[in-house]
């Protein structure tokens, strides 16, 4: 079977749906009943080159798309590229199609959120508008939906109904095993690592960290991933100003990104609205403490087995919940517990999954 992927999230410094895809892919290049074609803007990432390494073919417009406007330029291409390829599957990863395709193949898609249409305020009511009425057009024209977790799958049939009857799998996220032993170590820090932005909780954190201090705490704060946000990006800057244990390291490698997990004193996520969460089960591998907000999803997935804090409340009780959580989290990991979440994420297990899913589909 040949499938013809949307693969732009992976082609230059991927975060959650780049990485979604690059370890799926991974595990569905095993199977010899499944040959891909990656088409993107742009192939700039490690990720995106490893695949080109290993000959699977990769096409791209030879430029970045950055604004809204450039989707609809992209996706010219995309048609004349199916056109060629003539897949039986188009993948659309990031959820949207913004045009109609044509062809005699079928269309899946993967759907991570419903957060521009929960959560305006933090996409802006635009993006939200442009969301709502583009899903709307791609699930009539879809086939098959792979959903990243529960939650996900039931918040997409409340707001269209029309999903209920589209053949589904819920994939989850892939949780890939350490390709190396770290050596914990804790040197005195709490780590965040994600999108610098407001909907992923980063204005609560240096905020809610500025008031563990203020009460006396004593440990710093690091923090890492792709800015993506001005005001955040203003907000850390005069937080940095005030407080030099404030730390940012823009965008990180894997392997940094290990380094930090492996000495770090706790892992933080305060994130306001998540679709599945990856760097809470990320680090589970590293057997330490996780301090995150108490979203439904984080309950489905870890089934209870790390700190939460309350943001059920007004912006200065979330300060003072996520400042007290700081302060007074358990250090105590449950081990079994931590790997037996895990293992339910295992490459083999989801990838299998996805892929009998997708051959059960095959007309």
């Amino acid at each position: 079977m040949k499938i013809a992927i949307d693969a732009r999230t992976m082609g230059s410094r991927p975060s959650g749906v780049g990485m979604y895809l690059n370890d799926f892919l991974n595990q569905l290049i095993k199977y010899d009943d499944l040959e891909f074609y990656l088409l993107s803007d742009v192939a700039e990432s490690e990720y995106i080159r490893n695949f080109e390494k290993m000959g699977i073919p990769v096409v791209t417009q030879g430029k970045k798309i950055y604004k809204s406007a450039g989707v609809y330029s992209y996706f010219s291409f995309v048609q004349r590229e199916l056109n060629r390829i003539k897949p039986d599957i188009f993948w659309e990863v990031n959820t949207v199609i913004p045009v109609k395709l044509k062809g005699d193949f079928r269309i899946m898609i993967t759907v991570h959120d419903m957060f521009p249409i929960e959560y305006v305020q933090y996409f802006g009511r635009v993006y939200s508008l442009y969301f709502k009425y583009g899903l709307s057009k791609t699930l009539k024209e879809t086939d098959m939906i792979l959903y990243n977790s529960r939650q996900t799958k039931l918040t997409t049939e409340e707001y269209f109904p029309v999903s209920r009857n589209i053949p589904n799998c819920n994939g989850y996220i892939i949780a890939n095993p350490l390709k190396k032993t770290w050596e914990n170590s804790d040197k005195d820090f709490f780590l965040y690592v994600g999108n610098m932005e407001k909907r992923k909780g980063v204005d609560l954190l240096l905020k809610g960290f500025q008031k563990y201090r203020q009460n006396g705490g004593t440990r710093k704060l690091v923090l890492a991933g792709k800015m993506q946000e001005d005001d955040i990006r203003i907000q850390l800057q005069e937080a940095m100003d005030k407080d030099s244990n404030i730390t940012y390291l823009d965008y990180v490698t894997h392997d940094k990104k290990h380094e930090l997990y492996a000495s770090m004193s706790a892992f933080v996520f305060p994130s306001k609205a998540e679709g599945f969460g990856m760097p809470v089960i990320e680090v589970m591998k590293f057997n330490k403490p996780i301090i995150a907000s108490n979203l439904p999803i984080f309950q489905e997935i870890t089934d209870g087995s790390i700190n939460t804090f309350d943001i059920d409340c007004s912006e200065a009780e979330q300060i003072n919940n996520l400042a007290a959580a700081l302060d007074g989290y358990n250090p105590y990991v449950d081990e079994t517990a931590y790997r037996d979440t895990v293992n339910r994420f295992s490459p083999q297990k989801l990838g299998k999954t996805v892929h009998d899913f997708i051959m059960e589909q095959k007309i």
